[in-house]
C-alpha cells in the first residue's frame, strides 16, 4: 500500500529488493509505472452478500442510533498524532455541519482515545469544541452529538452483521484523511448502498461511486517522516461536502450508485479475476526456472 502521494523513498529501496510486487491501488499502480519496476495489480475486495444494503430504520433500531437523525459515520483506526485519518479536520467539519443543521449525529467507530498511548483523545477534543459525547448502547447516546462505538466491542471486534447494520444506518460515510493505501471502509459502507466523502488523492477517488470529493485545492502539503507528501484537508472543505450530503439526504439514486460500484470489488470477483492469473503466471516463473537462484534453492 503506498498512502503517499508518491511512494516513500524506505518504501521504494524494499521494493526494489522484492522478487514481486502486488499493488493494490491503481494510485500506486501508476506510481510504480514510474519506476520501471514490475508488478501486478490486486484490490482489496469485500463481501458484498455481507454488506448489502438493509432497512435503514430498521437498522438503526437494532444497532440504537437516532431513527430521525442525519448520520455522519466515520470507521477508521485511532493510531499515531498527528492522525493520518485527519480526525481533528472531519470532526470540526461535523460541528460546522451541525451548527447550521441541528439534527445532525456523528458516529465514529473508532477506539476514542482514553485508553490507547498511540492514538488521539478524540473525547477531550470533542468536548473542547464544544460537542456532547455519548457511547453506542448506552444512555450517553440519546441526547449526545457525537456517539461512539462501544468500546468493549471494538476491543472484542464488531461481526460482520453487525457492521453492515452500522454502515446501512448511516446518511453518509465520512473519511477525508490525508491519504489511503486503499481504503476498505469506503467498499463496505457502499456495498450497503451508503454513499462516501473522500479526498480526492491517493486511493480514495477511485473508491467513490457514489458521494462527494474534496479537491486538492482544499487540502494542504504536509512531509512525513517517510519521506514523501500527504495532503491534509482543510475543515471549510470538508463540512462544504458535508453540507452537500445534508441536502441530499435519502437519494435513492446515490444509494444504488454506491451498491452498483461496490460490486465490483466483490472478494469472489477480485480472487477470479485478479488473483487466479497473477498465481498462474507466479506458477508459471517458477516452473520456467526464472526466478534468482535463492528462491529456487528454497523451492527444491
Amino acid at each position: 500500500p503506498v498512502d503517499h502521494l508518491t511512494i516513500p523513498p524506505v518504501i521504494f529501496d524494499k521494493l526494489t529488493r522484492a522478487d514481486f510486487r502486488i499493488t493494490m491501488s491503481k494510485h500506486t499502480s501508476k506510481e510504480m509505472d514510474k519506476s520501471g519496476l514490475s508488478y501486478y495489480y490486486i484490490p482489496c475486495g469485500v463481501d458484498t452478500k455481507a454488506y448489502q444494503p438493509l432497512p435503514m430504520q430498521e437498522s438503526r433500531e437494532i444497532v440504537q442510533l437516532p431513527i430521525d437523525k442525519f448520520i455522519v459515520g466515520m470507521v477508521a483506526m485511532n493510531k499515531g498524532a498527528p492522525s493520518r485519518k485527519a480526525f481533528h479536520q472531519n470532526i470540526m467539519a461535523f460541528a460546522a455541519l451541525q451548527k447550521k443543521h441541528k439534527d445532525c449525529v456523528l458516529y465514529l467507530h473508532t477506539m476514542d482515545g482514553l485508553r490507547i498511548f498511540d492514538g488521539l483523545n478524540l473525547v477531550e477534543f470533542c468536548r473542547a469544541i464544544g460537542l456532547k459525547v455519548g457511547y453506542a448502547f448506552q444512555e450517553s447516546a440519546k441526547d449526545a452529538d457525537v456517539i461512539f462505538a462501544d468500546q468493549y466491542g471494538m476491543a472484542l471486534g464488531y461481526d460482520t452483521g453487525m457492521m453492515a447494520q452500522l454502515y446501512s444506518s448511516m446518511d453518509v460515510h465520512l473519511l477525508v484523511t490525508c491519504g489511503e493505501g486503499f481504503g476498505i471502509p469506503l467498499i463496505e459502507a457502499q456495498a450497503c448502498g451508503t454513499p462516501v466523502i473522500v479526498g480526492d488523492w491517493t486511493s480514495m477517488p477511485e473508491l467513490c461511486f457514489s458521494g462527494w470529493k474534496v479537491d486538492k485545492a482544499g487540502a494542504e502539503m504536509t512531509f512525513t517522516p517517510l519521506g514523501a507528501f500527504q495532503l491534509t484537508p482543510r475543515v471549510s472543505a470538508i463540512a462544504e461536502k458535508l453540507d452537500a450530503a445534508y441536502q441530499m439526504r435519502g437519494n435513492p439514486d446515490y444509494r444504488k450508485r454506491a451498491r452498483d460500484g461496490a460490486l465490483k470489488y466483490d472478494a469472489d470477483k477480485i480472487v477470479e479475476k485478479y488473483w487466479l492469473p497473477t498465481l498462474a503466471d507466479i506458477e508459471a516463473k517458477l516452473q520456467a526456472d526464472t526466478l534468482p537462484p535463492h528462491l529456487l534453492f528454497n523451492l527444491n
